[in-house]
């Protein structure tokens, strides 16, 4: 089959290689569509570390080509699916923990640490697929992944009724958490971005206000629209150190600060304890997606979030390179770059 094989930092290169054979509790998925994710790229810049060489891709649907002999009936043949990446020991010590989260001591993840999806085809443990709805798009299925983690972000968060937000940042994983937050009682949800563009698709999904940063101090904004105190919540979503500090900085006192962005591996948050300390901040982080994915699944499928505007850019596979770098450098308005083989 063709695939796109990451050899090394930035040497990403289309091929052949053997298509995956599949185990007894495994099915076969014929790839649809495959969303460039920013732990891709950080993947693809060195800045996460990962063994190569290695297919990426872990934000995808398609359509269930074989079946293990194992796999139960509820997954058949020409099926249409979506997949959550992240596979469990279910035997370390996290894995038998009450509170569950996706710590497993011996963690895989289709896309990450093991081969994913910028391919035609992909094998999946079954446990982890999920048969979608008639009424969900394969090409808007892609954006269910991200949608997963954004549902866990959010719970993360804590919204209440009536709270007053800022999301820093307007990209995929913000433009979903600007929905998810007003679906979660949020009375005001303030966006800040760089590019106008995503600004004005903010403001077309619910935000009520938007910050661009390219033309205005984000805090003074901020502040401004609320009085001088700051948010109730503030949800990082750039993955960027100077976002994190944006975001704790207009968070008000006693308020809630999620850092949901991806920062690289080795960047470091110099923040004063004194700062955190003086406004009894509770800060929060959100890691992957733990069992957040079939809410996804049925949010996706309610309509209640739309995940077709943020689709701006649809490549071939043979056009790996390209999307990449749409993707990475934000070209032509880019918000979500999907892959199709």
């Amino acid at each position: 089959m063709r695939a796109a094989i990451l050899h090394g930092i930035r040497n990403l290169n289309l091929g052949n290689v053997q298509s995956p054979e599949y185990s007894a509790d495994e099915v076969l998925i014929k790839v649809h569509a495959t969303g460039i994710c920013g732990t891709d790229i950080h993947i693809y810049r060195g800045e996460w570390k990962t063994n190569t060489p290695i297919i990426l891709g872990h934000e995808f649907s398609g359509v269930i080509v074989e079946v293990g002999s194992s796999v139960k009936d509820i997954l058949k043949v020409g099926d249409p699916v979506v997949v959550e990446p992240n596979i469990l020991c279910g035997a370390c010590h996290f894995c038998r923990m009450s509170e569950r989260n996706y710590f497993c001591e011996n963690l895989k993840a289709v896309g990450v640490t093991i081969n994913g999806a910028f391919a035609e085809y992909v094998n999946v443990k079954a446990e982890n697929v999920y048969k979608l709805p008639k009424r969900v798009g394969l090409d808007e299925a892609a954006l269910i992944e991200p949608l997963a983690c954004c549902v866990r972000g959010i719970d993360q968060a804590g919204i209440r009724a009536g709270d007053t937000v800022a999301i820093i940042g307007a990209g995929p994983i913000g433009l979903l958490l600007l929905q998810l937050a007003k679906h979660s009682g949020a009375l005001v949800v303030i966006q800040t971005d760089i590019e106008e563009t995503r600004l004005k698709l903010a403001k077309d999904l619910g935000a009520d206000y938007t910050v661009c940063v390219a033309k205005e101090d984000p805090v003074e904004a901020i502040k401004s629209l609320t009085d001088g105190y700051g948010v109730d919540v503030a949800i990082e979503a750039v993955g960027s150190i100077n976002a994190i500090t944006q975001a704790m900085k207009v968070t008000r006192k006693g308020g809630r600060l999620n850092i949901f962005g991806v920062a690289p591996q080795e960047g470091v948050w110099n923040v004063k304890p004194f700062d955190l300390y003086d406004k009894e901040l509770t800060v929060t982080t959100s890691y992957r997606s733990p069992f957040t994915f079939q809410r996804a699944v049925k949010i996706a499928s309610s309509g209640t979030v739309k995940l077709k505007p943020l689709i701006s850019h649809i490549y071939k596979l043979e056009e790996i390179q390209r999307a990449f770098e749409v993707a990475e450098k934000k070209l032509e308005g880019a918000i979500k770059v999907l892959v199709k083989p």
